[in-house]
């Protein structure tokens, strides 16, 4: 028997990817750089958000603090004349990778995700519904 599989758009690139039910915990993007990319985006919202609440300019303000007693201790030692290293960039994923990386091979569906061989019959929707769905009714007091 086969793995049920999902099919969905990546939010970031919006390739097809499948994902089998073992592996579908609710992914939006796929399983190449697009997670990676929208995680840093959003600490980075968060981050700035944090700092510009009233304790993330107080604890901003403290750091500085620190830092500016730090810089008072002089070093009279230069620091070591070590060349360095050559920094790899990272690759990104082309158009042409990913759908190599996307293509059906034959008639068999597999998961994007782990490989796993899928049904041929794919769902647009998640397995199971939210338990947190949000309540648009007003609560009734007696």
């Amino acid at each position: 028997m086969h793995a049920s599989s999902r099919l969905y758009n990546c939010c970031r690139c919006h390739v097809q990817v499948i994902i089998c039910s073992s592996c579908d915990r609710g992914q939006r993007y796929c399983p190449g750089e697009c997670r990676h990319e929208a995680r840093s985006e959003s600490l980075k919202r968060a981050a700035s958000k944090y700092q510009q609440s009233q304790a993330g300019c107080f604890n901003n303000a403290d750091r500085q603090r620190r830092f500016r007693e730090r810089k008072k201790q002089k070093v009279t030692h230069q620091g070591s004349t070590q060349k360095p290293l050559h920094a790899l960039l990272k690759t990104r994923l082309t158009e042409t990778k990913k759908t190599q990386m996307l293509s059906l091979s034959g008639f068999t569906l597999r998961c994007h995700h782990c490989g796993a061989v899928c049904e041929p019959f794919l769902r647009q929707n998640f397995l199971h519904s939210s338990r947190f769905k949000p309540s648009f009714r007003r609560p009734e007091f007696f």
